[in-house]
């Protein structure tokens, strides 16, 4: 027991869960004081000790249920070519000096014996250091030798000399192999899970990283929100660290070596020449139209993070008609208030033309050529008038314009997308459709408003 709390405490560690060496011996004395008879109070026990939050505690649950309720071989089902099969005459086939292993491990099979079935691979993925997977070459790897230690070899040589079973066997035959091969490859992805990813949200974040934010299903905002947080806590201590660096300004030689003539040269009093910056306001106008509104969320859940490192910022949605959210977003609950945002504003047929007015119309004696403006849309007018008249006479008043696009390149300009007529007026229009194209346009939007 003491090497499968060991290995417990490292798939609860994988689940990003502290556990520290203190409380891994307190695991130790719980389970001495509990026993391991009863499930419900061995878990409820170590989630006393070992979980503190309450998010920890589902963490905890997930993974105790996941690790302590492990099966190598489910039941196989009721409809299959196993069910009218002969054991009897399938195992007098299996020579037990040539196929020992094979033959064992279809005998545990078709009598149901799942216990052996269970201790069988377990024994043998022990062998095989199966905890110490940490990469998918080594699952892929423990995989194949694995199913080679339960007979998969021997299986294969049975199949390749079909001539010699009866026609009525040879299905069965093929379903055990494709049944052995299943099993192992849900067991092998269950222990590499708990050893690399006990609850499997590091596989969930690592794809929507990578994927598409208009596909992403809503059950995963949770985590995905947890990633945009750390990413506006990174981005913010990178530009504090380069914002500290310039702002001490240039150094001033002719100050300096006046100021050290008294130390026959050696630069001891150094003086700075400092470039004053006036404080800018970055106005972002975000679409939360069905089309858009997965991304507008991540957007603006991501610069409400940046909001140290940011200057100030006003924040606007829309689909026809147009409002401020900014107050808010200064709120403690941001995620409901960009749900409450989308509620409001993301009804009716989207319209940039009518945004565009009333943008200019709520703010346009407040933009200055310090001002940044962002928009986050996919530039479809449905046809209306897109109003290209009102971005130009504001990108004039700006200091820069940034576009936002979820739509691919080639997108651009087909059927009611009026995305070619406001590019001459932006800076940059970049494609943004998963967090990584966010990240590199906040951290660019940063460094171009410092």
């Amino acid at each position: 027991m003491d090497v499968t709390l060991t290995r417990f405490v490292h798939a609860l560690r994988s689940a990003d869960l502290q556990v520290s060496p203190a409380e891994t011996l307190d695991g130790f004395a719980v389970v001495q004081a509990v026993g391991l008879m009863d499930p419900r109070l061995l878990q409820d026990a170590l989630a006393l000790t070992l979980a503190k939050t309450r998010e920890e505690k589902q963490r905890f649950a997930e993974c105790f249920e996941r690790f302590f309720h492990q099966l190598a071989f489910r039941r196989a089902p009721k409809r299959s070519p196993l069910r009218g099969l002969d054991s009897a005459k399938l195992l007098e086939i299996l020579d037990p000096e040539k196929q020992p292993v094979i033959r064992q491990v279809i005998d545990e099979i078709l009598h149901g014996d799942r216990t052996a079935l269970a201790y069988r691979v377990q024994r043998e993925a022990e062998r095989l250091q199966i905890s110490g997977m940490q990469t998918l070459r080594d699952k892929a790897r423990i995989g194949d030798l694995l199913s080679l230690a339960l007979g998969g070899r021997e299986l294969e040589q049975l199949l390749s000399r079909s001539e010699d079973f009866p026609a009525a066997q040879l299905p069965a035959l093929r379903y055990l192999r494709q049944y052995i091969q299943e099993q192992v490859r849900d067991y092998v992805d269950l222990q590499y899970q708990l050893a690399v990813d006990a609850t499997g949200r590091r596989a969930l974040l690592a794809a929507a990283l990578k994927g598409n934010l208009d596909q992403l299903p809503p059950d995963y905002y949770r985590e995905v929100d947890r990633v945009v947080a750390k990413l506006a806590q990174r981005l913010s201590q990178r530009h504090r660290a380069r914002a500290k660096k310039t702002r001490r300004g240039h150094l001033d030689i002719k100050r300096t070596l006046r100021a050290n003539i008294a130390y026959d040269g050696a630069l001891f009093d150094l003086h700075w020449r400092q470039r004053h910056r006036q404080p800018s306001t970055v106005y972002v106008v975000c679409d939360v139209s069905n089309s858009v509104s997965r991304i507008a969320r991540f957007l603006l859940l991501l610069l409400h993070g940046l909001t140290d490192a940011l200057p100030q910022v006003r924040a606007f949605a829309f689909s026809n008609r147009l409002g401020e959210i900014s107050e808010d977003l200064r709120g403690s609950d941001v995620d409901a208030a960009v749900a409450a945002a989308m509620f409001d504003w993301g009804k009716g047929a989207t319209d940039y033309g009518a945004a565009l007015t009333d943008l200019r119309n709520q703010v346009g004696a407040d933009l200055d050529r310090h001002s940044t403006l962002i928009f986050l849309g996919d530039a479809r007018a449905n046809f209306y008038d897109p109003r290209v008249d009102v971005l130009r006479g504001l990108a004039r008043r700006v200091r820069q314009v940034f576009w936002l696009n979820p739509e691919s390149r080639d997108r651009w300009g087909e059927g009611d997308s009026v995305m070619p007529h406001y590019a001459p007026y932006c800076l940059r229009v970049d494609v943004c459709r998963d967090l990584q194209d966010i990240e590199r346009f906040a951290d660019r939007l940063l460094s171009a408003t410092r």
